[in-house]
Formats: C-alpha cells, structure tokens, sequence
C-alpha cells in the first residue's frame, strides 16, 4: 500500500580564492525569496493568491526552487519543489539504515519520480507523485502517518475492513520507528515529556529509489562517506524512461506497450554517453614545438561555433597534442565576447579495453608538480585525509597535484558553506 493506505501492485580549472569568493556571494544573492501576486488559486478559481519563489542551494547535491501559493480567499496552500538541471543520465537508489533518533534530522529531497520503501514495514511505500519536495526523515513519515489516520474511518465507513486493520498495524509501526507511544495526549506529564526527548528508536532501513537521480538525503559526515548510507546508480530500463517523462523507441510506439526485455524498446537518444566534459588549468601551458610535417597536430585550428549562452556566433579554437608516455587528447576552447567561457579536453582514439588506477605516494614538495589529466569518469581517494570522491566528482580537468588538491579545497568551500 502506499501512505494514503491504498493497496499497490507491489503492496574549471583551479579558480583562484577571490573567484571562490565572489561565486559564494554569488550564492548568496540566489539564495533569495521573490514573491508574485495576483495568481490564480486552483481551488476558487479567484486571482487573488500570491506565490512565494525561494531558490537555493543544497550543499553536496544541486539548486533548487521552492515555490509556495497562498490563497487569503479559500485558504489553500500549496508547496511544490522544482529540480535544477535535468534528468540524469543515471538513475539513483539509496539505501540508509537508521539507527539513532538523529537520524531522523536528516534532510531529504524527493522528485515527482521517486518512490520511497520501507521493508520492516511490509508492502508499505511513499508513491511517485506524492510528498514532492524537502522534508526532515521524521517530517516525512509523521506526513505518512497523518495521512493513514485521516482516512481510517472513511475505510470503515465504506467497509474495507480488512483494509483497515493493515492500516491500523502499519500506523502503530510508523509511531514505533518515529519513538511515539500509541497516543499522546495534551495533558501529558512532564517526566512523560522529557522521555520524548530521550526517545529511542528501533533501527530500520529506508529505501529510495528515483529514476531521474534527482533525490537526495542528506550525509551529516559530508564530505567523509556516511557508514550507513549507499548510492547505487543504474541505467534506466524503457519503462522507466517513460516515468520520468522520457519518450519511447518507435518500436514501442507502434506496439503500443513498452516490454524492458526486448532492447529496442530502449528509446537510443536515453541512452547514456560519455560527455567528455573536462576543465582546464589555465596555469598549465602546454607549449609545443610544431613538425611541419604533421598538418593538424600541435596547431590550433579555428573554426565557427554558436555561443551556449548568448546564441551568438563566436570561435572555438581546437588543438590535438601528445601528452609524452600517454596519448593524444584534443584541446577545445571557446571563448565569447558576452563573457561565457568553455574548456574541455578528449581522449584521442577509441576508449581502452582496462580500466586504470594508479597510486602516487607524495614525498615532497617536487611531488605537487607533477602533472595530472583527470578525466570526467575518475575519482580520486586521499586515504590519509579519508576522503574519498565518487567517480565523476569534479568532472576533468588537466592540472597538477597540488591543483588538484586546491580544486577539491575550494569545491568544499563552496558546497559547504557552513
């Protein structure tokens, strides 16, 4: 069932610090409320509602808007949370087991495609669609709780009785795990309200599982890992490509249903691909020689291109080296007039059969020099400072040790402000 008590089918570069600090204060003033009156309200249909707009930043996950309508006519309210960016290329699955009551402090973000599941509390789940926005763990289970009490007699009014006593146990279950007693009265005693304090609860598991990877709960040992939370990312099947609004293959337009076992339901424009999306250290000058007998290596070519940012025409220059004992990558840079800048590096050639990990033990000083080309699917582990980040984090870029480190330095200040 889900919380309405439903049955269900399944029950750039290294930045220097003044640039660090402008982007927090540019952080800052996105971190705003705007308010729009004169709306509409969906309820009385009366022009008189206003919506509050506030966007802000979540640290170690992305931007998002959160939007408010007031009616003063009707009384109705209404909150809903827009994502930043788009659709994943991944979808995400988190799994967190709860074991102290601050736990239940934890911050969650949940998208319109994320469900959430709890399996100590038997075919009970949070659906797609419902309870869409950013909730304390504890906030979201009391809306669930609320949620199955205020139907209870409507369900023995309409005599869904069996229904009703599946309900009754998973209330008493969610009171469990929120460390309530069956009922609370308003006269409680105050021992009996300092017990609430130093409540305990029994350890449970949560599962969120969101196709479109725009979920999130929050890590308090950020930037460290957390012992008892994972992140599984998986490629989306046909089926659920179609939940988070992406469209089908033809072949499955023209049958009509969407079957994840046949591949060519799989719509080919879903399909993830490598981005190459690489930042550059601009403190690091490549300087080669040119061999006049190679056209086209170690020269830089330019051609036209639209600007992403003000659709203007502007150029990209483009330039293919050999980094010595590695390969040829190609350079691209794009720089335009309205201020938008663009650097990104390709690996030459096709991709290689092995993957790589390679250990580097800094003895000195010399050691932060060396060069390192990161690539967009790498991550890096730093087991004296235990930290470690994912691959993808930062996405690539081509500096030096000591870049590197002051890039993941600066990263943290700005994504943890705090």
């Amino acid at each position: 069932m889900n919380d309405t008590g439903e049955p269900t089918a399944n029950d750039n570069a290294d930045q220097p610090h003044h640039h660090i600090e402008s982007k927090l204060h540019h952080e800052a003033n996105e971190d705003r409320v705007e308010e729009i009156h004169q709306c509409l309200c969906p309820n009385c249909n009366l022009p008189n509602a206003s919506t509050t707009m506030h966007s802000t930043t979540i640290p170690f996950f992305r931007e998002i808007c959160i939007m408010t309508l007031i009616c003063p006519d009707c009384n109705f309210r209404n909150s809903e949370t827009i994502f930043g960016g788009a659709i994943q290329e991944k979808g995400e699955k988190i799994t967190l087991t709860v074991h102290f009551p601050d736990d239940l402090n934890r911050q969650i973000v949940k998208s319109e495609s994320a469900e959430i599941k709890i399996p100590c509390l038997d075919d009970f789940e949070i659906s797609r669609r419902t309870q869409v926005g950013v909730f304390t763990l504890e906030g979201l289970l009391k809306n669930a709780l609320i949620n199955l009490e205020s139907q209870q007699s409507e369900r023995l009014l309409l005599g869904e009785v069996d229904n009703f006593h599946r309900c009754r146990r998973v209330i008493s279950k969610l009171r469990t795990l929120l460390g309530e007693s069956e009922q609370i009265g308003e006269e409680s005693s105050c021992d009996e309200l300092a017990n609430e304090q130093t409540k305990r609860i029994p350890p449970f598991t949560l599962i969120l599982d969101d196709p479109a990877g725009n979920s999130f709960i929050e890590n308090p040992n950020a930037p460290l890992p957390d012992p008892n939370m994972s992140l599984e990312k998986y490629f989306r099947t046909p089926t659920q490509d179609m939940i988070v609004g992406l469209q089908p293959s033809r072949d499955a337009t023209e049958v009509g249903t969407i079957d994840d076992s046949i591949p060519s339901h799989k719509n080919i424009v879903n399909v993830s691909r490598d981005s190459h999306s690489i930042e550059f250290d601009d403190r690091i000058i490549v300087n080669q020689t040119a061999d006049e007998g190679e056209i086209g290596r170690d020269e830089v070519v330019t051609f036209s291109t639209s600007c992403p940012n003000c659709h203007q025409t502007t150029e990209t220059n483009m330039c293919m080296i050999d980094i010595p004992h590695f390969k040829e990558v190609i350079i691209m840079s794009l720089d335009c007039d309205c201020g938008y800048k663009s650097k990104e590096i390709k690996g030459g050639g096709s991709i290689p059969a092995f993957g790589t990990k390679i250990t580097l033990t800094v003895k000195d000083s010399r050691d932060l020099s060396r060069e390192v080309l990161k690539s967009d699917t790498s991550g890096v582990s730093i087991p004296d400072l235990d930290l470690e980040l994912d691959e993808g984090s930062l996405g690539g870029m081509y500096t030096t040790v000591e870049g590197l480190l002051l890039k993941i330095h600066d990263r943290l200040v700005v994504a943890n402000p705090f």
